[in-house]
Protein backbone atom coordinates (compact mmCIF):
# COMPACT_ATOMS: atom_id res chain seq x y z
CA UNK A 1 0.00 0.00 0.00
CA UNK A 2 1.06 3.27 -0.93
CA UNK A 3 3.11 5.39 2.16
CA UNK A 4 2.90 2.73 4.33
CA UNK A 5 4.43 5.13 6.91
CA UNK A 6 0.58 6.36 7.16
CA UNK A 7 -1.31 3.50 7.95
CA UNK A 8 -2.66 3.19 11.74
CA UNK A 9 -0.11 0.98 13.68
CA UNK A 10 -1.73 -2.05 14.20
CA UNK A 11 -1.58 -2.32 18.15
CA UNK A 12 -3.58 0.50 17.89
CA UNK A 13 -6.13 -0.48 15.47
CA UNK A 14 -9.72 -0.64 16.63
CA UNK A 15 -11.57 -2.57 13.05
CA UNK A 16 -14.95 -1.95 12.38
CA UNK A 17 -17.17 -3.64 9.56
CA UNK A 18 -17.63 -1.49 6.69
CA UNK A 19 -22.35 -1.49 7.22
CA UNK A 20 -21.78 -0.82 10.84
CA UNK A 21 -19.42 2.71 10.14
CA UNK A 22 -22.07 3.09 7.29
CA UNK A 23 -24.89 3.21 9.78
CA UNK A 24 -23.53 4.92 12.62
CA UNK A 25 -22.71 7.59 10.28
CA UNK A 26 -26.18 7.62 8.94
CA UNK A 27 -27.54 7.66 12.48
CA UNK A 28 -25.35 10.56 13.18
CA UNK A 29 -26.18 13.15 10.44
CA UNK A 30 -30.10 12.47 10.68
CA UNK A 31 -29.99 13.05 14.36
CA UNK A 32 -28.37 16.63 13.24
CA UNK A 33 -31.36 17.30 11.00
CA UNK A 34 -29.57 16.05 7.46
CA UNK A 35 -32.33 14.14 5.45
CA UNK A 36 -32.05 10.55 5.24
CA UNK A 37 -31.54 10.07 1.63
CA UNK A 38 -28.68 12.90 1.85
CA UNK A 39 -27.49 11.03 5.04
CA UNK A 40 -26.84 7.90 3.01
CA UNK A 41 -25.29 9.62 0.26
CA UNK A 42 -22.78 11.40 2.63
CA UNK A 43 -22.32 7.85 4.85
CA UNK A 44 -21.73 5.58 1.49
CA UNK A 45 -19.37 7.89 0.47
CA UNK A 46 -17.04 8.11 3.36
CA UNK A 47 -17.31 4.32 4.01
CA UNK A 48 -16.14 4.09 -0.05
CA UNK A 49 -13.15 6.11 0.70
CA UNK A 50 -12.55 4.20 3.92
CA UNK A 51 -12.72 0.54 1.95
CA UNK A 52 -10.43 1.82 -0.26
CA UNK A 53 -7.65 3.05 2.03
CA UNK A 54 -8.14 6.65 1.36
CA UNK A 55 -8.25 7.09 5.16
CA UNK A 56 -7.74 10.92 5.18
CA UNK A 57 -11.28 11.38 3.27
CA UNK A 58 -12.90 8.60 5.22
CA UNK A 59 -15.18 7.73 7.95
CA UNK A 60 -12.91 9.18 10.36
CA UNK A 61 -13.82 12.70 9.42
CA UNK A 62 -17.51 12.13 9.89
CA UNK A 63 -17.39 14.30 13.60
CA UNK A 64 -15.73 17.24 11.14
CA UNK A 65 -19.09 17.51 9.22
CA UNK A 66 -21.15 16.57 12.25
CA UNK A 67 -19.20 19.83 13.91
CA UNK A 68 -19.81 21.93 10.74
CA UNK A 69 -23.57 21.31 11.08
CA UNK A 70 -23.99 21.86 14.51
CA UNK A 71 -21.78 25.20 14.12
CA UNK A 72 -24.28 26.69 11.47
CA UNK A 73 -21.39 26.40 8.49
CA UNK A 74 -23.76 23.77 6.31
CA UNK A 75 -27.26 24.88 5.65
CA UNK A 76 -29.37 22.07 6.68
CA UNK A 77 -31.61 20.57 5.43
CA UNK A 78 -30.14 21.99 1.73
CA UNK A 79 -31.33 22.99 -0.75
CA UNK A 80 -30.24 22.19 -4.36
CA UNK A 81 -31.07 24.17 -6.77
CA UNK A 82 -30.45 24.31 -10.94
CA UNK A 83 -29.57 27.70 -11.25
CA UNK A 84 -29.04 27.27 -15.65
CA UNK A 85 -29.21 24.20 -17.84
CA UNK A 86 -28.66 22.95 -21.40
CA UNK A 87 -28.70 19.50 -22.95
CA UNK A 88 -25.63 18.32 -22.01
CA UNK A 89 -24.31 20.94 -19.00
CA UNK A 90 -26.32 22.05 -15.90
CA UNK A 91 -25.15 24.58 -13.28
CA UNK A 92 -26.16 23.42 -9.66
CA UNK A 93 -25.87 25.50 -6.24
CA UNK A 94 -25.44 23.58 -3.31
CA UNK A 95 -26.95 25.30 -1.13
CA UNK A 96 -24.28 25.84 1.18
CA UNK A 97 -25.01 22.24 2.46
CA UNK A 98 -22.63 19.00 2.49
CA UNK A 99 -20.47 18.82 -0.65
CA UNK A 100 -21.48 15.16 -0.93
CA UNK A 101 -24.80 15.68 -1.48
CA UNK A 102 -24.23 18.19 -4.32
CA UNK A 103 -21.41 16.20 -5.95
CA UNK A 104 -23.22 13.05 -6.25
CA UNK A 105 -26.29 15.08 -7.73
CA UNK A 106 -23.60 16.26 -10.17
CA UNK A 107 -22.32 12.99 -11.12
CA UNK A 108 -26.29 11.94 -11.56
CA UNK A 109 -27.11 14.46 -13.43
CA UNK A 110 -24.12 13.98 -15.95
CA UNK A 111 -24.79 10.65 -16.26
CA UNK A 112 -28.12 11.35 -17.22
CA UNK A 113 -27.81 14.01 -19.91
CA UNK A 114 -24.97 11.87 -21.26
CA UNK A 115 -27.02 8.36 -21.36
CA UNK A 116 -29.53 11.26 -23.68
CA UNK A 117 -27.12 12.96 -25.46
CA UNK A 118 -23.71 11.22 -25.42
CA UNK A 119 -21.45 14.18 -22.85
CA UNK A 120 -23.36 15.38 -19.92
CA UNK A 121 -21.24 18.10 -17.67
CA UNK A 122 -22.17 19.82 -14.09
CA UNK A 123 -20.38 22.83 -12.48
CA UNK A 124 -21.35 23.15 -8.83
CA UNK A 125 -21.18 26.55 -6.64
CA UNK A 126 -21.79 27.63 -3.47
CA UNK A 127 -20.33 24.15 -2.05
CA UNK A 128 -18.54 22.74 0.44
CA UNK A 129 -15.72 19.70 0.81
CA UNK A 130 -16.80 16.69 -1.41
CA UNK A 131 -15.00 13.65 0.32
CA UNK A 132 -12.93 11.44 -2.13
CA UNK A 133 -12.98 12.33 -5.23
CA UNK A 134 -12.90 9.37 -7.09
CA UNK A 135 -16.14 8.15 -5.83
CA UNK A 136 -18.10 10.24 -8.03
CA UNK A 137 -16.14 9.07 -11.56
CA UNK A 138 -16.95 5.51 -10.71
CA UNK A 139 -20.44 6.17 -10.67
CA UNK A 140 -19.95 6.73 -14.47
CA UNK A 141 -17.75 3.37 -14.97
CA UNK A 142 -20.70 1.67 -13.33
CA UNK A 143 -22.78 2.85 -16.07
CA UNK A 144 -20.70 1.79 -18.89
CA UNK A 145 -19.08 5.67 -19.09
CA UNK A 146 -16.44 7.40 -18.51
CA UNK A 147 -16.39 9.65 -15.77
CA UNK A 148 -14.46 12.86 -14.28
CA UNK A 149 -14.52 14.78 -11.32
CA UNK A 150 -12.33 17.64 -9.91
CA UNK A 151 -12.82 20.40 -7.20
CA UNK A 152 -11.28 23.31 -6.18
CA UNK A 153 -10.25 24.17 -2.58
CA UNK A 154 -8.88 27.23 -0.19
CA UNK A 155 -5.35 28.24 -0.99
CA UNK A 156 -2.34 25.77 0.56
CA UNK A 157 -0.26 25.69 -2.78
CA UNK A 158 2.10 28.26 -3.80
CA UNK A 159 2.37 28.86 -7.18
CA UNK A 160 5.77 27.26 -8.97
CA UNK A 161 8.58 29.87 -7.67
CA UNK A 162 5.90 31.80 -5.05
CA UNK A 163 5.65 32.72 -1.79
CA UNK A 164 2.10 32.52 -0.87
CA UNK A 165 -0.85 30.22 -1.26
CA UNK A 166 -2.70 30.32 -3.96
CA UNK A 167 -4.04 27.51 -5.08
CA UNK A 168 -5.73 24.81 -3.45
CA UNK A 169 -4.91 20.79 -3.60
CA UNK A 170 -7.14 20.72 -6.15
CA UNK A 171 -7.62 17.33 -7.21
CA UNK A 172 -8.50 15.61 -10.46
CA UNK A 173 -10.60 12.06 -10.75
CA UNK A 174 -11.04 9.52 -13.75
CA UNK A 175 -12.48 6.41 -14.27
CA UNK A 176 -13.29 4.13 -17.28
CA UNK A 177 -14.73 0.86 -16.95
CA UNK A 178 -13.00 -2.64 -17.85
CA UNK A 179 -14.30 -6.01 -19.04
CA UNK A 180 -12.51 -9.19 -17.03
CA UNK A 181 -9.36 -6.43 -15.27
CA UNK A 182 -10.80 -3.97 -12.50
CA UNK A 183 -11.51 -0.08 -13.69
CA UNK A 184 -8.84 1.95 -14.11
CA UNK A 185 -9.40 4.51 -11.29
CA UNK A 186 -7.16 7.81 -11.55
CA UNK A 187 -7.34 9.88 -8.26
CA UNK A 188 -4.74 12.24 -7.34
CA UNK A 189 -4.44 16.16 -5.70
CA UNK A 190 -2.19 18.25 -7.90
CA UNK A 191 -0.53 18.77 -5.76
CA UNK A 192 2.38 16.77 -4.47
CA UNK A 193 0.67 15.07 -2.04
CA UNK A 194 -3.38 15.73 -0.83
CA UNK A 195 -3.18 18.08 2.45
CA UNK A 196 -5.28 15.08 4.55
CA UNK A 197 -1.88 13.22 4.42
CA UNK A 198 -0.24 15.88 6.06
CA UNK A 199 -2.44 16.28 8.54
CA UNK A 200 -2.52 12.22 8.83
CA UNK A 201 1.40 12.40 9.60
CA UNK A 202 1.02 14.93 12.28
CA UNK A 203 -1.88 12.83 13.93
CA UNK A 204 0.70 9.78 13.93
CA UNK A 205 3.46 11.58 14.85
CA UNK A 206 5.52 10.82 12.07
CA UNK A 207 7.73 13.29 9.47
CA UNK A 208 6.98 13.30 5.99
CA UNK A 209 9.24 13.72 2.98
CA UNK A 210 11.19 16.27 1.99
CA UNK A 211 9.06 18.11 -0.64
CA UNK A 212 5.52 17.77 0.51
CA UNK A 213 5.81 21.17 2.03
CA UNK A 214 7.74 24.37 2.58
CA UNK A 215 8.01 27.20 4.15
CA UNK A 216 6.96 30.74 3.02
CA UNK A 217 11.26 31.07 1.94
CA UNK A 218 11.08 28.17 -0.13
CA UNK A 219 12.17 25.99 2.86
CA UNK A 220 11.37 22.06 3.01
CA UNK A 221 9.52 20.67 6.05
CA UNK A 222 9.61 17.53 7.57
CA UNK A 223 7.54 18.12 10.79
CA UNK A 224 3.76 18.08 9.63
CA UNK A 225 2.83 21.53 10.68
CA UNK A 226 -0.18 22.64 11.72
CA UNK A 227 -3.19 22.71 9.13
CA UNK A 228 -2.99 25.83 6.56
CA UNK A 229 -0.92 27.90 9.78
CA UNK A 230 -0.68 30.78 7.38
CA UNK A 231 3.60 29.78 7.61
CA UNK A 232 3.66 26.94 5.46
CA UNK A 233 2.83 25.82 2.20
CA UNK A 234 2.34 22.93 -0.36
CA UNK A 235 4.24 22.22 -3.44
CA UNK A 236 2.61 21.63 -6.61
CA UNK A 237 2.66 18.39 -8.09
CA UNK A 238 6.68 18.23 -8.80
CA UNK A 239 7.96 20.52 -6.53
CA UNK A 240 9.91 21.97 -8.71
CA UNK A 241 10.66 23.72 -12.04
CA UNK A 242 13.02 20.58 -13.01
CA UNK A 243 10.59 18.03 -11.57
CA UNK A 244 7.97 18.77 -13.38
CA UNK A 245 6.58 21.67 -10.59
CA UNK A 246 4.95 23.59 -13.78
CA UNK A 247 2.82 20.71 -14.83
CA UNK A 248 1.26 20.66 -11.14
CA UNK A 249 0.86 24.24 -11.41
CA UNK A 250 -0.75 24.49 -14.29
CA UNK A 251 -3.58 21.58 -13.37
CA UNK A 252 -4.28 22.72 -10.16
CA UNK A 253 -5.25 26.23 -12.38
CA UNK A 254 -7.15 24.31 -14.60
CA UNK A 255 -9.06 22.59 -11.80
CA UNK A 256 -9.58 26.33 -10.60
CA UNK A 257 -10.85 27.25 -13.83
CA UNK A 258 -13.33 24.64 -14.33
CA UNK A 259 -14.84 24.61 -10.89
CA UNK A 260 -14.71 28.35 -10.14
CA UNK A 261 -14.44 30.44 -12.37
CA UNK A 262 -17.01 28.37 -14.85
CA UNK A 263 -19.50 28.43 -11.58
CA UNK A 264 -18.91 31.40 -10.58
CA UNK A 265 -18.12 30.14 -7.08
CA UNK A 266 -14.81 31.32 -6.33
CA UNK A 267 -11.06 30.21 -7.28
CA UNK A 268 -9.10 28.73 -4.93
CA UNK A 269 -7.35 32.50 -3.81
CA UNK A 270 -11.06 33.53 -3.14
CA UNK A 271 -12.35 30.69 -0.76
CA UNK A 272 -12.17 30.25 2.85
CA UNK A 273 -11.12 26.48 4.41
CA UNK A 274 -14.29 24.46 3.42
CA UNK A 275 -15.58 25.94 0.75
CA UNK A 276 -15.28 23.37 -2.40
CA UNK A 277 -16.41 24.28 -6.23
CA UNK A 278 -17.29 21.11 -8.32
CA UNK A 279 -17.01 20.18 -11.72
CA UNK A 280 -17.99 16.73 -12.97
CA UNK A 281 -18.42 15.13 -16.43
CA UNK A 282 -19.73 11.98 -17.85
CA UNK A 283 -19.27 10.31 -21.45
CA UNK A 284 -21.08 7.85 -22.92
CA UNK A 285 -18.90 4.92 -24.85
CA UNK A 286 -21.40 3.80 -27.22
CA UNK A 287 -21.85 6.80 -28.68
CA UNK A 288 -17.97 5.87 -30.23
CA UNK A 289 -17.40 2.23 -29.78
CA UNK A 290 -19.62 -0.59 -28.89
CA UNK A 291 -18.77 -0.63 -25.23
CA UNK A 292 -17.58 -4.49 -25.17
CA UNK A 293 -15.04 -3.87 -27.68
CA UNK A 294 -13.70 -0.80 -25.77
CA UNK A 295 -13.71 -2.77 -22.48
CA UNK A 296 -11.85 -5.62 -24.51
CA UNK A 297 -9.28 -3.57 -25.40
CA UNK A 298 -8.87 -1.95 -21.97
CA UNK A 299 -8.54 -5.57 -20.36
CA UNK A 300 -5.24 -5.85 -23.09
CA UNK A 301 -4.46 -2.66 -22.03
CA UNK A 302 -3.98 -3.10 -18.48
CA UNK A 303 -2.92 -6.29 -19.09
CA UNK A 304 -0.26 -5.29 -20.86
CA UNK A 305 0.34 -2.71 -18.39
CA UNK A 306 0.75 -5.01 -15.37
CA UNK A 307 3.44 -7.46 -17.39
CA UNK A 308 5.83 -5.18 -17.69
CA UNK A 309 9.11 -6.26 -16.55
CA UNK A 310 10.02 -4.51 -13.38
CA UNK A 311 13.19 -2.77 -12.38
CA UNK A 312 15.50 -3.85 -9.92
CA UNK A 313 14.58 -3.75 -6.58
CA UNK A 314 11.03 -2.24 -8.07
CA UNK A 315 7.93 -3.94 -6.68
CA UNK A 316 4.86 -5.15 -9.43
CA UNK A 317 4.15 -2.65 -11.68
CA UNK A 318 0.87 -1.12 -10.93
CA UNK A 319 -2.45 0.34 -12.99
CA UNK A 320 -4.29 3.31 -11.31
CA UNK A 321 -6.85 2.15 -9.07
CA UNK A 322 -4.85 -1.11 -8.05
CA UNK A 323 -3.64 -0.04 -4.33
CA UNK A 324 -7.34 1.23 -3.60
CA UNK A 325 -9.31 -2.03 -4.72
CA UNK A 326 -6.47 -4.30 -3.20
CA UNK A 327 -7.39 -2.67 -0.30
CA UNK A 328 -10.92 -2.64 -0.51
CA UNK A 329 -10.80 -6.51 -1.17
CA UNK A 330 -9.02 -6.55 2.31
CA UNK A 331 -11.07 -4.12 4.36
CA UNK A 332 -14.20 -6.27 3.45
CA UNK A 333 -13.06 -8.89 4.94
CA UNK A 334 -11.50 -7.89 8.22
CA UNK A 335 -12.97 -4.26 8.52
CA UNK A 336 -11.80 -0.41 8.50
CA UNK A 337 -9.35 0.58 10.93
CA UNK A 338 -9.64 3.29 12.93
CA UNK A 339 -7.18 4.76 15.72
CA UNK A 340 -8.59 3.97 19.14
CA UNK A 341 -9.13 7.79 19.53
CA UNK A 342 -10.62 8.43 16.60
CA UNK A 343 -12.91 5.03 17.57
CA UNK A 344 -13.70 6.37 20.78
CA UNK A 345 -14.66 9.98 19.72
CA UNK A 346 -17.02 8.76 16.98
CA UNK A 347 -18.93 6.18 19.79
CA UNK A 348 -18.85 9.61 22.55
CA UNK A 349 -20.56 12.21 19.62
CA UNK A 350 -22.98 8.83 19.01
CA UNK A 351 -23.86 9.09 22.90
CA UNK A 352 -24.13 12.37 23.05
CA UNK A 353 -26.68 13.04 20.27
CA UNK A 354 -28.59 10.00 21.60
CA UNK A 355 -28.44 7.70 19.14
CA UNK A 356 -27.80 3.80 18.17
CA UNK A 357 -24.60 2.11 18.77
CA UNK A 358 -23.57 0.01 15.89
CA UNK A 359 -19.96 0.40 16.06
Amino acid sequence: MAFDFLQVPEQEAVWVAAEAIRRQMEALLQALAVPAEHAQIVAEILTFASLHGVDTHGAGNILNYCGAIEQGIYTIPQRLEIVSESETTALLDCGNGLGFVAAHRAMQLSIEKARTYGVGMVSVRNGHHIGMAGFYPMMAAAQDMLGMAITNAAPSMRPLHGTLPRLGTNPIAFAAPAGQERPFLLDMATTTVANGKIALARRLGVPIPTGWAVTAAGEPITEPPVYRAGEWMQTPLGNTHEGGGHKGYGLAVMVDILCGVLSGGGFSAQLQSGENMTWTMAVDIARFRPVEEFKAMMDEMIRTLHATPTAPGGERVLVAGDPEFDTAAIRQERGIPFQRGQYEAILAGAQRLGVEIFI
